[in-house]
């Protein structure tokens, strides 16, 4: 059963989504290096769903299309497949989008099971980053768990953008205990706090934002959404605001947005800001 004081009530209102088809916003060198002159990023974070839409239909290229139209620099992606299950076709469905896009790639299994037969992949679930620039380093981190509940982490990167080093990290947080949610957000921050990089912390927390626990990250880090974005900022099934992108205390935002999309229950969600 979901935490009802962290799921809050439902949404009023429309999903507040830049409505953007793939024609409109395709990727492109020139938008990147003009982003890059002005010193702007993009990152975005996206429940990818194991590259299924709302109708549990796998279409990893139609995901690959929904990435490569957000045109980031950065993005962190959830409900990551890799040899997993039939359901992805047993596919290491980071890496394939890696390939598909051009893009460097940063893996963190939180489950990490046994093959079903000898010599085959270890069968993985987790967290990715996709980054147009080289990952200087990566770990993942694993987070405090209550028996009988889902093994979730934090997977960390370094990226080298034009010379400046920032650390990023991706987390899909626990969704059945508050005292479980509590202990991960806790050990989230304590480690970030250790960094020598800036930190952009991103992910599903799968809380809202009246959740008592979401101060965890907002006393420490700016909410891009509550900067900038525009309405409700649903996320989730359109019903609730799940994803989250935070940067640190006073960073210049300059937009943020969700992406209309039916490659995945979420939607993504996009900002643009000054390199921390």
């Amino acid at each position: 059963m979901m935490s009802i004081s962290r799921r809050g009530l439902l949404g009023a209102g429309a999903v507040a989504a830049a409505g953007v088809g793939l024609a409109a916003m395709p990727a492109s060198a020139t938008a990147e290096k003009r982003r890059i002159r002005r010193g702007v990023i993009r990152v975005a974070s996206f429940n990818i769903h194991y590259g299924a839409g709302p109708d549990n239909v796998f279409d990893l290229r139609h995901t690959a299309e929904m990435i490569e139209a957000i045109d980031a620099d950065v993005i962190g992606l959830q409900e990551v497949d890799k040899h997993f299950r039939a359901r992805s076709e047993w596919l290491d469905t980071a890496g394939e989008l890696a390939g598909m896009l051009g893009m460097h790639q940063a893996y963190g299994a939180n489950y990490d099971l046994d093959p079903l037969e000898p010599g085959q992949p270890r069968r993985q679930y987790g967290t990715a980053f996709l980054s147009r620039w080289p990952i200087l380093e990566s770990s993942n981190t694993r987070l405090p768990q209550y028996t009988g509940s889902e093994p979730r982490g934090l997977l960390e990167v370094v990226v080298n953008i034009q010379g400046r080093q920032v650390r990023l990290g991706n987390s899909h947080m626990q969704h059945t205990s508050d005292a479980e949610w509590q202990e991960q957000a806790d050990a989230i921050v304590a480690r970030l706090a250790q960094s020598a990089q800036p930190v952009i912390l991103l992910g599903d927390t799968n809380a809202v934002p009246a959740f008592p626990g979401i101060k965890t990250f907002t006393d420490r880090y700016d909410d891009v959404w509550a900067r900038v974005g525009v309405g409700p900022g649903l996320s989730a099934a359109n019903t609730w605001r799940f994803d989250y992108v935070f940067v640190p205390k006073g960073s210049d935002v300059r937009s943020a947005w969700l992406v209309s999309t039916d490659a995945s229950d979420h939607l993504p969600l996009v900002t643009d800001l000054l390199l921390p």
